[in-house]
């Protein structure tokens, strides 16, 4: 190598008439990283023993929504995920990851009633399965607080299914907070939460 490129208190425009001359001489520069397994965390596929994770995410959910006391119908109106990652790799991906999840959760909270009987699920079609429609899903107002991991990915830590995780017990609470009721199952379907009004009324 030049001895030039050894010399220490290099500008920015150094830097780059190096990478330039560097290119111009050997071509286009490339980079491979794989990321590597902190060695010190185990984990047995076979036995489901060990550090599953070396770290967790975490999250903050609020949802807003309007109940109609006549009917027990729940809207979400609102929702704000605040989600802590680690570092976000790619936020458009990131942010339709937990839009996605949040719009499951919203699902899991208020429509999707499995209906078993002697083991079998007698609901199972589109036409007595109720899911959300996209009239159904509020705006999603997404953040991300970015703590870097140091032993994960380029610092990620991972988002997975925890957007899910957080979304119905924000609505359950909403829905306690608008109306009084104690909500202790879901989905909170009008006919669910007629009967928990009713109780608290009666």
């Amino acid at each position: 190598m030049d001895a030039g490129f050894l010399k220490q208190g290099y500008s920015a425009n150094d830097f780059a008439s190096a990478c330039r001359q560097f290119t111009d001489k050997f071509g286009a520069l490339q980079s491979l990283v794989k990321y590597q397994h902190p060695g010190d965390l185990h984990w047995d596929d076979g036995k489901y023993q060990g550090d599953a994770y070396g770290a967790y995410a975490w999250a903050v959910y609020v949802a807003e929504v309007s109940v109609d006391m006549r009917t027990a119908e729940v809207r979400v109106e609102d929702f704000v995920a605040v989600q802590e990652v680690g570092k976000v790799i790619n936020p458009i991906l990131a942010a339709g990851q937990i839009e996605g999840g949040v719009a499951q959760g919203i699902g899991f909270a208020l429509y999707e009633n499995v209906v078993w009987q002697e083991g079998r699920m007698v609901n199972g079609q589109m036409t007595n399965y109720i899911m959300p429609t996209s009239m159904d899903v509020p705006p999603i107002r997404v953040f991300f607080k970015e703590l870097p991991y140091a032993r994960g990915p380029a610092g990620a830590k991972g988002i997975g299914e925890l957007p899910l995780d957080g979304t119905a017990p924000a609505i359950a609470n909403a829905i306690a907070h608008a109306t009084g009721v104690d909500v202790c199952q879901i989905p909170v379907t009008p006919e669910k939460l007629m009967e928990m009004l009713e109780g608290v009324h009666a």
